[in-house]
């Protein structure tokens, strides 16, 4: 009993030191801004919480002697700002929504004179302008991940349509299933991009192009492309630094299953082969796949399901060959000797010439 227990109090430990380093990576986000009154004056000490939709998290700090605020290590996704000081009501903001590698800023926010317990809410404002950071970036959102159609479902193939992205080879428009890709950003070579995954790099060591890990579709969160300009801490290529953010399990669960099937029933013929009464070429494309996600319940310690999540996905590329398949080695018949002919013995000669060592002028 006593090692069972040992046991799983060493797996929650690891778990929960898993958790505290993936906040570090540097696919986190931060969130900035200042509370001031209504005359414009600075509010020190007020407290501002911020509550992610999807699990519940809540992270809270106290504005400086200026009212400024920071909240850094935010894991991207959709949250809630609350901000509360006494002698002022509280105010609320939400449907915040922080992409990978972000400094966001949320303004100025204005406190009105009343009871903690009154409440102002703003649930919709207009499109934040970045003061906060330099850097020109672009994001695929999960919403355009889900919607907009890819033939061989590479993710990669959707940074086209942000600006200064080309398609070197048009992998978007090739039939293969896979996750190659050749990009090039702001007019760099395709081996100057940094791809990396939850902030690990994946480029391999001798193109620098191309990816080691696939990932599937359906476990995209988001995808963040740092163009120009960004930070310091993501400069390891000349390039472009691209961020796939996988998804994370919620304080609920769910789950997805999908088939896409990719086949000459769904086509149409050509005119020649209309012409020359041919039938349709063989086009045969299958993907399987399956993700779930949810809470991680230990007892007291995720109780309110707000610490632990895990997320599964698998995808399958069933190969669907149209030609068969033979051995490569075939088995020899045994060889029998040859038996010579009797005129054909007779003249063979019995002396064969003795070969020269080495010809005129050459070195033997």
């Amino acid at each position: 009993m006593l090692t069972h227990r040992l046991r799983l109090a060493c797996l929650t430990a690891l778990l929960l030191l898993a958790s505290t380093a993936g906040f570090a990576q540097t696919i986190t986000g931060t969130l900035v801004g200042s509370v001031i009154d209504p005359t414009g004056a600075a509010i020190t000490s007020a407290e501002v919480s911020v509550v992610q939709s999807a699990t519940g998290a809540k992270r809270t700090v106290n504005t400086n002697e200026q009212g400024d605020f920071l909240i850094g290590s935010l894991q991207p996704g959709a949250y809630t700002l609350s901000v509360t000081q006494p002698g002022f009501k509280t105010l609320q903001r939400t449907g915040i929504v922080l992409s990978s590698a972000e400094t966001l800023p949320v303004g100025r926010l204005a406190l009105e004179i009343g009871a903690v317990t009154d409440q102002v809410s703003v649930t919709a404002e207009g499109a934040a302008v970045q003061v906060a950071s330099s850097e020109r970036a672009g994001v695929i959102s999960n919403t355009q991940l889900e919607n907009l159609m890819t033939k061989g479902r590479n993710a990669m193939t959707l940074l086209a349509l942000l600006p200064g992205v080309v398609d070197g080879q048009g992998v978007g428009s090739q039939e293969r299933i896979d996750r190659n890709f050749d990009l090039s950003v702001q007019g760099n070579r395709r081996n100057a991009n940094t791809v990396t995954v939850d902030g690990m790099p994946v480029n391999p060591m001798g193109n620098n192009f191309n990816g080691v890990v696939m990932l599937s579709q359906d476990a995209i969160a988001e995808v963040k492309v740092l163009m120009s300009n960004y930070p310091a801490e993501y400069g390891r290529s000349s390039g472009a630094t691209v961020n796939f953010v996988t998804k994370s399990g919620t304080k609920d669960f769910h789950g997805l299953f999908s088939y896409f099937k990719r086949h000459e029933q769904f086509n149409a013929n050509d005119f020649f082969n209309n012409r020359l009464s041919r039938p349709k070429a063989r086009y045969r494309y299958n993907t399987w796949n399956y993700n779930i996600g949810g809470p991680i319940p230990i007892g007291k310690i995720n109780r309110n399901r707000d610490k632990l999540f895990f997320f599964w996905s698998q995808e399958f590329w069933p190969p669907h060959r149209s030609h068969r398949h033979r051995p490569a080695h075939r088995p020899h018949a045994r060889r029998t000797p040859r038996r010579l002919h009797p005129i054909a013995r007779s003249q063979r000669p019995r002396h064969s010439c003795p070969r020269p060592h080495h010809a005129a002028g050459l070195p033997r």
